[in-house]
Formats: C-alpha cells, structure tokens, sequence
C-alpha cells in the first residue's frame, strides 16, 4: 500500500481499536492500531553503531507477550476496522 492510502484508511480509526491487517506473504494479523501516524524513522548514529532508516509503518499492538511493533506499509495489502 502507499503511505497516502494507509493514513486515509486510520484517520477515523480510534487507537485501540482491533484491525486486521493482511500482508502480501497471506499473513492475517489481529491486533490494536498504537498510533493514527505512519512515520519512518531516521537513520541514527551511535559510538560504534549505525541504526539504518526504517520504512514508514504502521506501529500496532499485537498480544501480551509481543507488545507494540511495526507494520511496513510496503507489505500490507488490506486494512480493515474490525471492532472498537
């Protein structure tokens, strides 16, 4: 999907909420939408390390255990709201 697509889509979506995200490996992922931003990350630099640029994605919440992480748009094929 393209960066304009995927913040049209989340605009009205309230964080929180449950969507369902299917990615082009077939990959269908229920989680919680963490942010209504889609933001890439820039390239960092450290004493001996060099953190690279990130795509922009969509940053989610998926179980307990798995906390908050990042949904590349680039993968995802389809958005979908599914409850509050």
């Amino acid at each position: 999907m393209k960066l304009e697509e995927v913040e049209d889509i989340i605009k009205n979506i309230p964080i929180g909420a449950k969507i369902q995200i299917i990615q082009k490996s077939g990959t269908i992922m229920d989680v919680r939408l963490s942010s209504n931003k889609v933001n890439e990350t820039s390239e960092k630099h450290y004493e001996n390390i060099t953190v690279p640029k990130l795509p922009p994605a969509l940053l989610v919440n998926g179980h307990i255990r798995q906390g908050n992480y990042r949904v590349d748009i680039e993968d995802i094929v389809k958005i979908a709201w599914v409850e509050e």
